[in-house]
């Protein structure tokens, strides 16, 4: 009975914490469409968003993504292809790739390298406001934190998620059928036009809504445990923790849901 009890427990809180998750992007994004919408002069919050995409999205190319791709490339698609061909036709080893590894773990993979990235210092960052009650400075002046942090953070993420993803789903795939035809045959460069007639766009669409979705999950995540340090320098760790671990947890059941 003590294991039902804390595994109903442990439930209990994790669907109390998707409604909370929920109320708090639509409130960002409610406050920060609102502000746009009031007021012409909208730099401060283009600058904050050119920021996080800066941060997340080119600062990351060469370090993270560009290698990752490079390794998957060679140790996953290139034997993939290898592999597949000798038990299946062209298109259906294309198939696979396409839908299983760029289209379904690729997402993933990009979703992680931001969370431990960027979505572990934004959690830091807010925290560390809270605390030294910068953010309680802020309301009192009568600044919309929501707008000025969480709302350029929530797009930024946003943006950086699906155009990382559509990079490293390029290169990771060319990389792959470059290593193949290296160390294999040079024919397996018809792959090329195969993949491209192979694209559906409804599967393109699905691309498109699960990275917005993991975007906007991570970001949202980082910034409101980040503001819900409240007392103790000690609570900024605990809370990173748990935005990594909510987010991490988000994106791995959307992913299920996205295969089922």
């Amino acid at each position: 009975m003590n294991l039902l009890e804390i595994l109903g427990h442990r439930s209990q809180q994790f669907i109390i914490n998707i409604i909370d998750l929920i109320f708090f992007i639509v409130t960002v994004l409610r406050r920060g469409f609102s502000y746009l919408r009031k007021n012409k002069d909208n730099s401060l919050i283009k600058n904050a968003v050119v920021r996080e995409i800066i941060f997340d999205g080119v600062d990351s190319l060469i370090s993270t993504i560009l290698i990752l791709s490079i390794v998957i490339g060679f140790s996953t698609i290139a034997q993939l292809i290898i592999f597949l061909q000798n038990i299946g036709t062209e298109t259906e080893v294309i198939n696979i790739l396409l839908r299983h590894v760029t289209l379904e773990l690729i997402p993933l993979l990009t979703a992680i390298v931001i969370i431990c990235r960027s979505g572990s210092a934004m959690a830091i960052q807010m925290g560390n406001m809270s605390i030294n009650q910068e953010i309680k400075s802020l309301e009192l002046l009568g600044v919309d934190v929501l707008v000025l942090f969480a709302f350029p953070s929530l797009v930024g993420k946003t943006i950086s998620q699906i155009s990382l993803s559509c990079y490293f789903s390029t290169l990771t795939i060319t990389f792959g059928i470059l290593f193949s035809a290296i160390f294999d045959s040079s024919s397996n460069l018809k792959y090329f036009s195969i993949l491209i007639d192979s694209i559906q766009p409804m599967e393109l669409f699905y691309f498109l809504i699960n990275n917005t979705l993991f975007g906007m999950i991570i970001s949202a995540n980082a910034s409101f445990h980040g503001l819900h340090v409240k007392h103790s320098v000690t609570e900024v760790p605990q809370r990173v923790q748990k935005a990594i671990m909510h987010s991490l947890f988000s994106v791995f059941a959307i992913s299920v849901l996205y295969i089922l």
